[in-house]
């Protein structure tokens, strides 16, 4: 089959659904990138469903162009239209049948292989006419669904699409109206053409059809369509081949000449409009669960900020099981790169830092991103370092380990970078941690890097120039965590004290006792 117009083929490969101009580099540079942050839980949940269509690749993708990341959100925007989105999912559906149709129908007999050719082909074409349609009266604002309702349109008119979609009718017509009789002796199969005798069949079907509990139209069974056909069925479609030569024969060319019948762009589409449907099922339980997803600004400026942000995969685990999610908002200004959290332990700093990361990854992509409203700007990478546990076949320190995986961030972060540390230099003295971070911190400001650093030591968070963050308790329940993470002066000091108070161990309390 001969694609439509070669001015409407351009148009569409240089803005196809999911990507425009250049595709960007693969973010699994740095391989811990996706397992500290869980990006690697969310996009393994993504594409858990989607097996059958290669999608890793385009979420390990961070495009290098603003353009293509807008233009993906344009797309998104539109994909807010629930009719929209039904007509893309319903291309989608109808066009896994066709594929489904096609595989394995090499290993048929032929008449039956054929048969099951033109039922894909006749399913093809009403997918995209109904496609067509559907699109035409969408209300679109994207530069990608619109070329894409123009791409389509114009295949659809075109005149190789609708010879061989009619040609495919009468074939189909052609083989519908075949009728014929067979008897069966006891060695004996013979098939005739039908002579107008009465029919057997739906006497004996009427005959007992109150006896089943599920009602069929009699000979409704298609010998072209039943996968589990033996020998003999085929040796009877082959007599039948034989008596009606010209229906079959017009069977065979449709198969040999039209064999390819699916038009590379539409099955391209078919392909990555699941880049959109996967996510946005993805992220329906968590929505449903009452957080907001944002399509957020995007520059290049580094002005930013995301009002209820959360860890998507935390939170798509927590949703499921009916359990609440704690948003944050996060802010900095552009004389601000590094934001220090601290807090108690198990009071949600790790978390908040994923959420930062997610948060500009997701966006990075051009996907709506957890939080009610936001404005990011475009990374090129993000850099991890997280704790972890000695390897004790490395002949190094965990100190020197740590500083050598530090060095390697350093010298490939740029000012578009972010680079998140998650409680380093835990294995050495708090002198030394407080030398080695103050000196971390600086060559991070130095590089201009967006920097969100989770500590302990409190002395960070009281640097100049350095955004404190503080993980808080409920103030007439220190033990209790709220999660809540919020701008405010380091008081790991008070947790301490409020929490030796509750509990009788401040030093006025236990030197009362003793005297006691």
């Amino acid at each position: 089959m001969q694609r439509v117009a070669a001015g409407v083929k351009v148009m569409v490969f240089n803005s196809i659904l999911w990507t425009k101009g250049q595709t960007g580099h693969l973010a699994e540079e740095d391989p811990d990138f996706f397992v500290d942050l869980n990006i690697d839980q969310i996009i393994n949940g993504i594409t858990a469903a989607y097996g059958d269509y290669d999608l890793r690749p385009l979420f390990d993708t961070i495009p290098e162009s603003i353009e293509t990341v807008r233009y993906r959100q344009e797309i998104f925007r539109d994909l807010q239209n629930m009719e929209t989105l039904a007509a893309l999912r319903d291309y989608s559906t109808r066009m896994k049948s066709v594929n489904r149709r096609l595989s394995g129908i090499e290993k048929l007999a032929e008449y039956q292989k054929q048969g099951w050719h033109l039922d894909a082909a006749l399913m093809y074409f009403d997918a995209v006419r109904d496609f067509a349609a559907r699109l035409e009266s969408a209300d679109l604002d994207s530069q990608g669904l619109r070329s894409l309702r123009d791409y389509v349109k114009e295949y659809v008119d075109s005149q190789s699409f609708r010879e061989t979609s009619e040609e495919a009718g009468r074939v189909k017509a052609g083989l519908s109206s075949i009728r014929y009789e067979m008897a069966i002796g006891s060695s004996r199969v013979t098939v005739r053409k039908d002579r107008g005798r009465e029919n057997y069949n739906e006497i004996v079907h009427d005959a007992f059809s109150k006896f089943r509990e599920v009602k069929e139209s009699a000979g409704n069974r298609q010998h072209l369509n039943d996968p589990s056909m033996n020998h003999v069925e085929i040796s009877v479609l082959a007599l039948i081949a034989r008596l009606f030569s010209e229906e079959f024969r017009a069977l065979m060319s449709f198969y040999e000449n039209h064999t390819g019948f699916i038009e590379p762009v539409m099955a391209r589409i078919y392909r990555e409009s699941q880049f959109y449907i996967s996510y946005l099922e993805y992220i329906k339980p968590v929505k449903n669960a009452g957080l907001e997803f944002c399509i957020p600004e995007i520059g290049k400026d580094r002005d930013i900020y995301c009002i209820m942000s959360f860890d998507l995969a935390l939170a798509h685990k927590l949703s499921s099981s009916g359990l609440p999610v704690v948003a944050n908002d996060f802010r900095l200004s552009e004389n601000e790169n590094t934001i220090v959290v601290t807090g108690p332990n198990n009071g949600g700093k790790t978390t908040f830092a994923r959420s930062f990361g997610q948060a500009h990854f997701l966006a990075a992509l051009g996907l709506p991103i957890p939080g009610r409203e936001a404005r990011l700007f475009l990374v090129d990478n993000i850099y991890t370092h997280f704790e972890k546990s000695e390897d004790p076949e490395n002949l190094r320190g965990k100190l020197e380990d740590d500083l050598m995986r530090m060095r390697r961030i350093l010298e490939s972060a740029t000012e578009r970078s972010i680079i998140i540390i998650n409680e380093m230099l835990s294995s050495t003295t708090s002198k030394d941690a407080i030398q080695i971070g103050r000196k971390i911190i600086d060559l991070i400001r130095k590089k201009n890097s967006v920097c969100v650093y989770v500590t302990f030591l409190d002395e960070f968070a009281r640097l100049n120039g350095v955004v404190s963050m503080v993980s808080h308790v409920d103030p007439s329940m220190p033990e209790l965590r709220t999660f809540r993470v919020l701008r405010s002066e380091p008081n790991g000091l008070a947790y301490a004290r409020a929490i030796a108070e509750k509990y009788g161990l401040t030093y006025e309390k236990i030197v009362g006792r003793i005297r006691e």
